[in-house]
């Protein structure tokens, strides 16, 4: 019998009145939820699914319980996705408490469904039970991978063990045949599916990933999938472009293996070859027109997961940074800062101030005591508004390149700074009547003259106006010179 090394919480054999026992009952609770309160029926679902997962019950009673939260708790997460967030009529508070409870929720899920997997697997699971076993073994994926996910979307240190616990579960499932076992729902995937997927996300270092790309990534991994082999392995021939090599007894997220050199060492070896799924994103962008190619989700995952060697593998050059301890003023987000540039009296209360931790020429790595993970993602366009070291410094924009949470609440950032100084203005393109974008507009000696404008505005060629106060200047769009989903940064030319 394959062994199972599960994070789970402790549990006790008191009678708690706020479990709910009665499927019907409990069905009824949760249908009664708030709708449009989202932060109230969070706290409601968590009040009893955590105190369920702390009582002591038969896996089977358990089992039905569960699978009547896995509805309301799918629909709650998908509620919490980050741009839903930022559209939400919500404070800061409120998001974060949000962020933090859905957290608690897709925890709680997969500690559910891990239990019942734990303690049916000790029981035994008959041959009549198999399809059932392997329902529950696909759903415990899938909320771990809830978990995955909901970490990298906010940019949340990883839960302990998720890697070891996932990559547990689909031996288990393997062991017993049923990590392919067809789902009853026709179109929804099976373990295996779901677990290549989450290995492969894993890979495209989405800490790195501008807000939005993780959920919108993973879909489209889904759906590529079915051509990826799971194979046992530590070594290959050839160009290791497309193999990832994962230790299916280890707690490592997986890793290229352009960047290893074989044998890999580990207790139980394997290698996710998705050569033939990276193919597949080749030709689906080759059937597109050209225009259409970089918007699209299979050309950021190919640009994360064949990422260009230089010299030995692993080895990049890196800017050298120094050791700093200054303090900046930030403003973030291109409305924000277009509003405050061109006011004579802004509010100051969007302004948060940042220690830079170290510097290099071309950025820094920033961090502050609060969680901003809620409000802050990959691709977002700041701007240092006052810098301690220099009472005379103009502001200046920078790039939000990754962002992590430490556990102890606070946060950090990687920038890179834009050359120039920034000034409002906004476009109207020509083609579009009646539109008005706010955008900023970047000089910088020796540099062409930029323009940054909301992500979409782009196109090269496009005619636009250009208007800085009473003055009007006739532009088209040339070399885009920023690569970002977030915001659009291009050079221009007059008339």
């Amino acid at each position: 019998m394959i062994r199972l090394l599960l994070n789970l919480p402790d549990q006790h054999d008191l009678d708690d009145p706020s479990v709910e026992r009665d499927p019907r009952r409990l069905r009824k609770a949760l249908s009664e939820l708030p709708v449009l309160n989202l932060e109230e029926s969070l706290r409601r679902v968590l009040d009893t699914l955590e105190p369920l997962n702390e009582q002591k019950l038969e896996f089977r009673q358990r089992l039905r319980l569960m699978d009547v939260y896995l509805p309301t708790a799918q629909r709650l997460y998908d509620t919490a996705e980050p741009l839903r967030l930022r559209q939400s009529p919500l404070t800061r508070r409120q998001r974060v408490e949000i962020v933090d409870a859905v957290e608690r929720l897709c925890r709680g899920m997969a500690d559910g469904f891990k239990r019942i997997v734990l303690e049916w697997h000790r029981a035994g699971v008959e041959r009549r039970d198999q399809p059932r076993f392997a329902q529950v073994l696909r759903r415990t994926v899938r909320q771990l991978g809830c978990q995955l996910v909901h970490s990298y979307r906010f940019y949340r240190p990883l839960p302990p063990f998720l890697f070891l616990e996932l990559n547990q579960l689909y031996r288990l499932a393997r062991h017993l045949g049923l990590h392919e076992a067809a789902p009853a729902t026709e179109g929804v995937p099976h373990l295996a599916a779901h677990f290549q997927a989450l290995s492969l996300l894993a890979a495209c270092d989405p800490f790195h990933l501008a807000e939005g790309q993780v959920d919108a990534w993973y879909p489209v991994l889904l759906k590529y999938v079915p051509d990826c082999r799971l194979v046992p392995g530590n070594s290959w021939k050839g160009t290791p472009e497309g193999l990832f090599y994962l230790d299916l007894l280890g707690d490592s997220v997986p890793r290229p293996c352009v960047f290893l050199q074989p044998p890999v060492a580990g207790e139980d070896p394997h290698l996710l070859d998705a050569r033939k799924a990276l193919q597949a994103m080749h030709a689906a962008l080759a059937a597109l027109p050209a225009d259409r190619r970089p918007r699209r989700a299979e050309a950021g995952i190919l640009k994360s997961l064949l990422p260009e060697v230089r010299g030995e593998a692993g080895e990049q050059r890196r800017e050298p940074r120094r050791p700093d301890g200054r303090w900046m003023r930030i403003l973030g987000g291109l409305e924000a800062i277009h509003a405050w540039l061109g006011q004579p009296s802004p509010d100051r209360s969007a302004v948060s101030a940042w220690q830079v931790r170290d510097a290099s020429d071309q950025g820094y790595r920033l961090a502050c005591g609060d969680d901003v993970t809620a409000v802050l993602g990959a691709g977002e366009l700041l701007c240092v508004l006052a810098d301690s070291a220099d009472d005379q410094a103009r502001p200046h924009l920078a790039l939000v390149r990754w962002v992590r949470n430490g556990r102890d609440g606070g946060s950090e950032i990687g920038v890179e700074r834009l050359a120039g100084v920034p000034a409002p203005v906004r476009l109207q393109p020509d083609d579009e009547p009646g539109s008005d974008y706010p955008a900023l507009f970047l000089s910088a000696p020796g540099q062409p003259a930029r323009l940054v404008a909301p992500a979409g505005l782009y196109r090269p060629g496009r005619a636009l106006t250009i208007l800085a106060g009473e003055r009007a200047v006739a532009a088209r769009c040339a070399d885009s010179v920023l690569d970002s989903p977030l915001l659009d940064c291009f050079e221009f030319t007059s008339g």
